[in-house]
């Protein structure tokens, strides 16, 4: 290659920088030939000495990007970018042949297939965020799992590319795998090698980034939970130890962000103050977890409404028929022998500016369902939560509407028995846990070996029933103790016959207790919704 033709490629290679920048760089490259000329090579030695014309190109366009970027600009720099690095790529691709196209082809396909794997920790993510978010009342809960899995989407998205592009760059087009930005554009001879070490630092950084943004994530969530507590701490919520823990949270994830940021950009590590920095942090972090813990437990926690604050109802009435089956979550049933037909009742707190029902029906099977049409958190509602975290009470404000039936008392015992039917029909179906306090007065062996007949007595000697249960749920269980019995059922709804009880919901867990009988657990209502 002669001089021209290097530098008539170099000036091409380099159109999509300043012209005028161009203009000095092409002088300063055919200064540095003619020396070399001067020194006793010819001009396709001294050429050589430089190296391949699209590495300098890469290597100056990288250095000119750094220098000139401008937040304003982001979009037309990064679709040049683009535009170049396609160019550039195709013209790369124009110049092979069959065999080593398809050699490429199968490259870039096992890239993707690995930036694929890497959605795994994302998906992990997203389902921890469903589970996280589906403790709150619908649909807050489905409002935030949007938000959560739209963010984590859009930064994998954007990674994926980010790392697609670097690979591609480094692999095909030549580009340095890291350059630091300099003041001025300086003339550099890219080496056509790379090391294992050079590879497995690429690899690293790549991963370093997805754990970068699981961090970022955890930042947002906890920068949330940092307003919050604020809020709540300005409202004379004093639970210390907990604010000092999640702010602690909120600083030891920014000290492990900046360890991977600067590892990813190749920063200076301040390695002594940052562990320093850790070390505070984890001794100030047991301290708040101690006084937390002692917050913590000085909180009553009501599994009940908050007995002043106003409820609204929504009623509407439904027809009967003797196939009826009334699907959802009904929280009661109340007798009114001068009704005829259903009055499904919709109590509930208002955090909605409305709630409408949403009652449909297929066949026999009709749908107790609602909507809000609008959230809105009232007054009201967050005056009530704040009072009572100021007197250590955290109630069940059921944010969700407790659906109540109201019908004759005939009508009411079939509504249950097709519920029943229904619902014991539907395999693995189960909606909450309660739990109530039996004393086991005997134990008879069945003729099958996985099962065994026991005598249980409630609160009153009157309420005695012989239950069969799994003998694997009666380990260590001995007659004349009282056991609390933990059962998963469909409905919010529990009856307080000790017969239908059992019947009705199913014994999942045996545990031994030595409370005395005023101070046993006997729920009335569901402690954990699925």
């Amino acid at each position: 290659m002669t001089k021209k033709q290097f530098l008539k490629k170099l000036k091409e290679a380099l159109k999509i920088i300043n012209p005028n920048e161009v203009e000095d760089i092409i002088k300063q490259y055919s200064s540095l030939i003619d020396e070399k000329v001067a020194m006793g090579m010819s001009e396709k030695e001294a050429i050589k000495v430089f190296g391949d014309v699209e590495e300098i190109a890469s290597s100056i366009i990288k250095d000119y990007n750094k220098r000139n970027y401008k937040g304003n600009d982001f979009i037309s720099n990064f679709s040049k970018k683009v535009m170049n690095y396609g160019e550039r790529f195709f013209e790369f691709l124009s110049k092979k042949d069959t065999s080593e196209l398809i050699r490429v082809l199968i490259e870039v396909v096992v890239v993707i297939f690995i930036i694929a794997l890497c959605h795994i920790p994302i998906s992990i993510l997203e389902e921890l965020g469903k589970s996280v978010f589906y403790i709150l009342s619908s649909p807050l809960n489905q409002i935030f799992y949007v938000i959560w899995k739209v963010v984590l989407e859009l930064a994998y998205l954007a990674l994926a590319i980010l790392a697609f592009g670097k690979f591609i760059g480094i692999r095909y087009l030549n580009e340095k795998i890291e350059e630091k930005p300099e003041e001025k554009i300086k003339i550099k001879v890219p080496k056509k090698s790379y090391s294992f070490i050079k590879i497995g630092v690429i690899y690293l950084k790549l991963l370093a980034s997805l754990i970068l943004f699981g961090i970022s994530a955890y930042l947002m969530g906890m920068g949330v939970v940092l307003g919050i507590c604020l809020y709540l701490l300005i409202k004379g919520v004093t639970y210390f130890g907990l604010y000092l823990v999640m702010l602690l949270l909120f600083i030891i994830g920014i000290l492990f962000f900046r360890i991977l940021f600067d590892f990813v950009l190749d920063h200076k590590f301040k390695g002594g103050k940052i562990l320093a920095s850790l070390v505070c942090c984890f001794i100030l972090l047991g301290f708040g977890c101690v006084l937390a813990v002692n917050e913590v437990a000085s909180t009553s926690f009501v599994n009940q409404n908050p007995p002043n604050l106003s409820m609204e109802t929504l009623s509407e009435e439904i027809p009967f028929t003797s196939n009826l089956i009334l699907v959802g979550n009904i929280s009661d049933y109340v007798v009114d022998n001068n009704l005829n037909n259903i009055v499904v009742l919709y109590n509930y707190y208002p955090i909605g500016t409305k709630l409408s029902t949403r009652i449909t029906k297929n066949k026999n099977e009709v749908y107790l369902n609602y909507k809000y049409d609008e959230i809105k958190i009232s007054k009201e509602l967050i005056k009530q939560m704040l009072n009572d975290l100021k007197d250590k009470k955290i109630y069940n404000y059921y944010l969700e509407p407790q659906i109540v039936i109201k019908a004759n008392e005939n009508t009411i015992n079939l509504i249950k028995k097709n519920r029943q039917n229904y619902y014991h029909n539907i395999k693995e179906y189960l909606s909450c846990e309660f739990v109530r306090t039996y004393k086991i007065l005997d134990i008879i062996n069945s003729s099958k070996e996985d099962y065994s007949y026991v005598t249980v007595v409630g609160l009153t000697d009157d309420d005695v029933y012989t239950v069969k249960l799994k003998n694997s749920l009666l380990n260590n269980v001995l007659i004349d103790n009282y056991y609390e019995f933990t059962f998963q059922t469909y409905q919010s709804y529990i009856d307080t016959d000790i017969e239908e009880v059992f019947r009705d919901a199913k014994v999942i867990k045996i545990n031994k207790t030595d409370k005395l009988p005023g101070e046993q657990i006997d729920d009335n209502t569901c402690r954990v919704f699925y």
